[in-house]
């Protein structure tokens, strides 16, 4: 099947994702067709930069280049000036034809987010090598991970009503800060350092970066626990705003999701290098077949069956969360 075929596009996006986790591949079993489609093809894209560009082996001014090109690409997309050939690479037929469902399905919007997600990984690649300040990280990570779940929760048409944007603002930086604790020493090796200069001074610890005992003090600092404390915060506030959803399967997501977040914190402290694990993946990933459509129909049907199980045994995650807030 030829690769400027819609359908063989939305598969090949799909079984990248597959071969990722469970994790990243199940979010776009959840939405219905269209949104599962159009989040397939912009997911894929968005997780193929985030390959290239956190490379340790690629410089700076590499990657900036990188980026403005892919901005020009994006925008002609949009724009409907792109013309996608068999030779370009795979992410850029991802590109084309999430770009035809969103000039013919979606509202302005969506552009308005894809440009904030291209501007945090901008922020994010100037920021490599140094360490920013508590404001500059806050906006980065509104950028980047509030953002993010605003674009799924858009690009999916999941229904979250008037709760979408704070759900999205609590669950998106309980995210973002997570991923900044287990990816610790892998940003760092590509030259990220996800540590405040508050932080820093607050904990007395001086920026070595070639010190072999820089990581082991902020490991053994009150560091990851403060963080932790923080995210489990921001995770009880979206399960409250969870409660106010009329959806049951979005709400049903919601909560998996905080539950999924939460267990790198509650099985211990959160160390680098640790897995997101969804509790049905392995089981489900063997059932469904690799033909990729007939995969997203079955999928899709059991995806609603499996989040009403809870990942965590409910009454374990209060009694923990409560002990931890004493």
């Amino acid at each position: 099947m030829s690769r400027l075929n819609y359908r063989f596009a939305v598969n090949s996006a799909r079984a990248y994702l597959r071969k990722r986790d469970f994790l990243t591949y199940g979010s776009q079993l959840v939405p219905e067709r269209l949104g599962s489609e159009s989040w397939s093809l912009s997911w894929a894209y968005i997780r193929r930069i985030d390959d290239i560009i956190d490379s340790p082996y690629i410089p700076r001014e590499k990657i900036r280049g990188l980026l403005l090109r892919e901005a020009d690409i994006v925008k002609d997309a949009l724009n409907g000036y792109y013309i996608y050939r068999e030779s370009h690479p795979e992410r850029y037929m991802w590109l084309y034809w999430f770009a035809e469902n969103i000039n013919n399905y979606y509202d302005e919007e969506v552009r308005k987010i894809i440009w904030d997600l291209y501007e945090s990984a901008v922020l994010d690649i100037k920021r490599r090598g140094r360490v920013i300040s508590m404001r500059e990280m806050k906006d980065l990570l509104n950028k980047k991970a509030v953002r993010f779940l605003q674009l799924y929760f858009k690009v999916g048409q999941l229904d979250l009503g008037k709760y979408a944007d704070p759900i999205a603002e609590c669950l998106g930086l309980a995210l973002g800060m997570l991923d900044d604790l287990v990816d610790f020493v892998l940003d760092l090796k590509s030259g990220y350092i996800n540590i405040t200069r508050e932080e820093l001074e607050e904990l007395g610890i001086n920026v070595d970066l070639k010190s072999p005992n820089f990581v082991e003090k902020i490991i053994n600092s009150p560091f990851f626990e403060n963080r932790s404390k923080i995210i489990l915060a921001l995770l009880l506030k979206t399960r409250k705003l969870a409660g106010y959803l009329r959806d049951s399967p979005i709400k049903y997501l919601i909560l998996r999701l905080t539950e999924i977040l939460a267990r790198p914190i509650l099985s211990g402290k959160p160390l680098p290098g640790q897995k997101y694990m969804f509790r049905f993946g392995r089981v489900l990933n063997a059932i469904l077949p690799r033909d990729e459509t007939i995969a997203y129909e079955i999928g899709h049907r059991m995806m609603k069956i499996a989040l009403k199980v809870p990942q965590m045994n409910p009454g374990v995650f209060k009694a923990i969360i409560r002990k931890i807030f004493k």
